[in-house]
């Protein structure tokens, strides 16, 4: 069943970007501290939380530039509820060599992809859940998943840039 969309004045979008810009800051700041720790996992997750958040800023910053000479805008449900819509946006926004968090590294020629992972690991709404929540899958725990600490950096820095693009033209 679809989602209506939220009607939100236009007077009210303003202060939406601004409390989406200091989450996304935020989250930022929290996962380079907790790398710092060496929970790489958990940092991910929160990468991947201030990412989805860098869409929906987009997405907002763009219904409001759009909506002159209106007191509401329609903005669609899904802004708000679907992780992969918003990663979507978001990917528009971040260099896609930044949104490698781990490449592959081998040569496939060599090493059998049956047993060894043939793609680099992106962001997606089932990386930030398998980097926060233990799970047991084919008979053995798991948490998190292979990551590389200055590609995740690279990752936080480019959500920054990104952020900080969009806040500079208005």
């Amino acid at each position: 069943m679809p989602h209506p969309d939220r009607i939100i004045p236009v007077a009210r979008l303003s202060e939406g970007l601004r409390l989406c810009a200091r989450n996304i800051r935020d989250f930022v700041t929290e996962a380079e501290l907790i790398l710092t720790k060496g929970h790489g996992w958990h940092a991910i997750a929160l990468a991947i939380f201030a990412f989805e958040e860098l869409g929906k800023y987009a997405e907002l910053r763009r219904f409001r530039e759009s909506s002159e000479n209106k007191d509401s805008v329609p903005v669609p449900d899904a802004l708000f509820r679907f992780h992969d819509y918003k990663q979507k946006l978001a990917r528009e926004l971040v260099p896609e060599d930044a949104m490698i968090l781990l490449p592959t590294y081998f040569d496939s020629r060599y090493f059998s992809p049956e047993f060894f992972g043939t793609e680099s690991v992106t962001p997606t709404p089932t990386l930030r859940t398998q980097c926060v929540f233990v799970d047991w899958i084919d008979g053995d725990w798991r948490i998190g998943a292979p990551h590389d600490t200055e590609r995740l950096k690279k990752f936080l820095n480019a959500i920054m840039d990104s952020l900080n693009k969009l806040e500079v033209k208005g």
